[in-house]
């Protein structure tokens, strides 16, 4: 009891030092120059700060003194603030980035550094001689992080928009994945927009129920569920090239058909929500509990249960990992192994003096976003180009992903013993990445090596009332099967789609798909597709960053449309097909296809790659900063 009247004895501001002195000093330098804008600070202490790695980041380091001097100076600046530069002045924001990193970066990198660390918003590229007429209206089909920034950027820019959710709650693909262990594989400080940074995370891989809880918040501050129809499922887009608007057409909640009308429409449709079971003779004949993990019923208890998971890609080992402990018996199937990366931190919860200043501290929780950006984005990019040569004697593509690799292999060793019978049984035969690679959440090879558990190499060959029927013929007996089986790769493919001329979406593609810049594709006019084929940002960062670049690409796209008095926008045929001869040029060079032994949903049947992008990020950001008139055509 005495101990907790001293401690709230201590003042705010000592209390706050404490914080400070906890943090990373690089970051605080930074911090310092924002608030006071000027660069005084930094000619006195950056040199006197070196930089460690702290995966999977790098962390600054001085001495105790420089440390408590940097402190006092931004105790000083906080009650003063300096009307000099701005926080993102360009020169000054040049300076930064390489000490709140940690490394050296070019400068093409740093107006998308800028943007991506929230320290602005996106800006404007395209001449804007007033505001977007109001005959504009927009539609927005899915309510996810897509839709969300979507709606977001047509309430800044004044739009009249309507959103079309087919759930009852916005939050997208977090508020159906509600299976045990779901959660975020990219940085929690970063897997969010930019212009709305969430200073409390509780952990570095938050679970699927906080990040549904960020984007709801959203749309509850921002009046987005006001704007949104929900229990409403898209099910056609019908252009009308007199009018120049597409007629909606949809299924309300009690399953009525009903139609509306925008002249621009914005699909935030991922291509993952079909669930996929697997092709096993008898799978409808089990007679205990059978759950594709896109369909979990929270209600479902598998405690002390005899339990199967089917499949080894990320969604079958948050499964595992969180099953294991409590379930009887646990039965993992495995068709092909996943390379899977270790945990880099202890623990991956966000420590409270970390949670305090990314609220109280201004920047702070921007340059964290920007360290967990840069970690995980073209940092990475040469992970998934191939060295021809290295390849050519080696399982892995490159010296940079031999790197991975190795770490990967040190984890397998580490869990399961080298050399053996496990560690050969989840080691892949092909180089890292060339599947969407797996970070464990902590406990999943673990999991793995526990006596209760079994993992089988090898896909059921058949179901029987009991159980499953191994391929040696051994019949292991269930209570439940779990199917982690992944989903149908849907690029609009389930929504009747018809353009200019009454061309369908699917007969444009053919099994193909394919989009210009911003999603956009020839004969289907104000058309914007967010989750395009090719736009994945494959190597690293999150699909969030392709979100911001697509919706920021569309708002120029509407106000190119204003400049010329048009009414309706699409792009021209050569610069599509010349858009997408770039695409598999730049593909022959990556991963993807140089694996084909790797069993991906990032390639169609063709073995054409249509998921993954193959340039680096920056490359994308800078090509999407406004659209090129000459590859439209404007009516």
């Amino acid at each position: 009891m005495a101990t907790d009247t001293v401690r709230a004895a201590v003042p705010a501001a000592e209390t706050l030092r404490e914080h400070l002195r906890a943090a990373d000093p690089a970051v605080l330098l930074a911090v310092l120059a924002q608030v006071s804008g000027s660069t005084a600070a930094l000619d006195r202490y950056a040199g006197a700060i070196t930089h460690v790695p702290a995966a999977p980041e790098m962390a600054g380091v001085a001495e105790p003194a420089i440390a408590e001097a940097i402190i006092d100076e931004l105790f000083a600046a906080l009650d003063r603030p300096g009307d000099g530069l701005a926080p993102d002045d360009p020169a000054l924001f040049a300076r930064l980035v390489p000490l709140a990193l940690g490394v050296t970066v070019g400068d093409e990198f740093l107006p998308m550094l800028a943007e991506q660390g929230g320290f602005h918003q996106s800006r404007p590229v395209v001449p804007r001689t007033g505001p977007l007429p109001e005959t504009l209206s927009l539609a927005i089909i899915g309510g996810g992080l897509a839709g969300i920034a979507a709606a977001l950027a047509a309430a800044r820019e004044g739009i009249d928009y309507q959103l079309f959710e087919r759930g009852d709650q916005l939050g997208g693909t977090w508020t159906i994945q509600t299976y045990p262990g779901v959660g975020v594989d990219t940085p929690s400080s970063y897997y969010s927009l930019s212009s709305a940074l969430n200073p409390d995370w509780s952990s570095y891989y938050p679970k699927g129920g906080e990040y549904r809880d960020y984007l709801q918040d959203l749309g509850r501050r921002h009046g987005i569920d006001q704007r949104t129809l929900f229990g409403a499922e898209v099910t056609s887009l019908v252009w009308d090239d007199d009018a120049a608007v597409w007629e909606i057409g949809f299924r309300d909640r009690d399953g009525r058909t009903q139609s509306a009308r925008a002249t621009v429409v914005v699909t935030a449709l991922g291509y993952l929500n079909r669930p996929k079971f697997p092709d096993v003779p008898g799978r409808e004949s089990f007679a205990g509990l059978s759950v594709h993990s896109g369909e979990w019923d929270p209600a479902i208890d598998l405690t002390g249960k005899r339990v199967a998971v089917i499949g080894a890609g990320c969604t079958a080992a948050q499964l595992v990992d969180t099953l294991a402990p409590d379930v009887a018996r646990l039965t993992q199937f495995q068709r092909q192994p996943h390379w899977v990366a270790p945990r880099k931190r202890e623990s991956d919860d966000v420590p409270e003096y970390q949670r305090i200043l990314c609220r109280e501290l201004p920047y702070y929780a921007n340059w964290l976003r920007l360290k967990a950006f840069w970690g995980s984005a073209d940092a990475a990019y040469k992970v998934v180009i191939v060295d021809r040569e290295w390849a050519a004697s080696h399982l892995s593509i490159s010296p940079t992903n031999d790197l991975l690799l190795q770490d990967c292999l040190a984890y397998i060793d580490r869990i399961f013993g080298a050399g053996s019978e496990l560690a050969a049984a989840v080691t892949p035969d092909f180089a890292p990445f060339g599947k969407r690679i797996i970070r464990d959440p902590g406990g999943y090879y673990p999991a793995l090596a526990r006596e209760h558990v079994e993992l089988i190499a090898g896909e059921p060959a058949e179901v029987v009332p009991e159980g499953i029927v191994t391929a040696d013929g051994r019949l292991i007996e269930l209570d439940a099967i779990v199917y982690a089986t992944g989903y149908y790769l849907d690029f609009l493919s389930t929504l009747d789609i018809r353009g200019r001329d009454g061309r369908t979406l699917n007969d444009e593609w053919a099994g193909n798909p394919r989009a210009y810049r911003g999603g956009t594709v020839p004969g289907f006019p104000n058309l914007f597709i967010t989750s395009a084929p090719n736009a994945n940002p494959s190597h690293g960062a999150g699909n969030n960053f392709g979100i911001e670049v697509a919706v920021h690409y569309l708002v120029e796209c509407l106000h190119l449309m204003a400049l010329r008095g048009a009414r309706s926008m699409e792009p021209t045929r050569a610069a599509y097909d010349d858009y997408v001869e770039r695409i598999d040029t730049a593909m022959e060079e990556t991963i993807w296809r140089h694996s084909p032994n790797a069993h991906t949903y990032y390639r169609n049947d063709t073995g054409r790659v249509i998921v993954a992008c193959p340039w680096r990020l920056v490359d994308v950001w800078h090509e999407h900063r406004a659209p090129i008139e000459g590859h439209f055509v404007l009516r």
